[in-house]
């Protein structure tokens, strides 16, 4: 069932148009709308819990964090925003994003499973290896504790991912813990996706 929803053309100011464009990193109208319509989207599914009686919080804490899941859902693609990303939502300090990112991840573990396990790979695969070590560069903190909750739980003997001195994003994963994250997140995916095939 297709659904239209018209806004009227005063609906956003000059300034709020311009601003949520910049938000949303549109480049153009078309990416603005679309944009647009994943905030609805997460918006609606929010009311329509409401709307059936299906138990909303009822403390602030917890009504951002239901807000956040939806968000998840259907604007962040598939994968978990960082903080910076979050504060620019929610309009909360970067510490406050962390905690509200780690809360989500805690209560949604299991309805958040694909999104959190898409955001590790992507960091994976996006470590190079340098001399005695990969690099990566990781915006989120909590992806940082959720690769080292990883290691810890699958091989607490290696090294966790460190910083890298003088740096302010980039961290090092050392190759022996690099082949254990790859086997978590890379080769496993591989697997699963040739099981698919058959």
């Amino acid at each position: 069932m297709a659904i239209t929803i018209n806004l009227p053309d005063n609906f956003f100011t000059e300034d709020e148009y311009r601003k949520l464009k910049i938000l949303f990193r549109s480049e153009n109208d078309h990416e603005y709308s679309e944009a647009v319509s994943k905030i609805v989207f997460a918006a609606l599914t929010e009311y329509k819990e409401m709307l059936l009686g299906k138990g909303l919080p009822t403390r602030a804490d917890e009504i951002k964090q239901h807000r956040l899941f939806h968000l998840v859902k259907h604007y962040f693609q598939g994968v978990i925003p960082n903080e910076a990303e979050v504060s620019s939502m929610f309009q909360l300090t970067e510490s406050e994003s962390k905690a509200l990112i780690r809360n989500v991840r805690t209560r949604f573990r299991y309805q958040l499973e694909a999104e959190i396990f898409t955001t590790l790979k992507q960091i994976i695969e996006s470590a190079e290896l340098r001399t005695d070590a990969y690099h990566v560069v990781i915006q989120s903190d909590n992806v940082i504790e959720e690769l080292n909750r990883v290691i810890s739980i699958n091989a607490p003997h290696l090294d966790p991912i460190s910083k890298v001195r003088g740096s302010a994003r980039k961290y090092q994963i050392s190759e022996d813990t690099y082949e254990l994250l790859s086997g978590v997140f890379i080769q496993t995916d591989e697997v699963a996706a040739g099981d698919e095939d058959r």
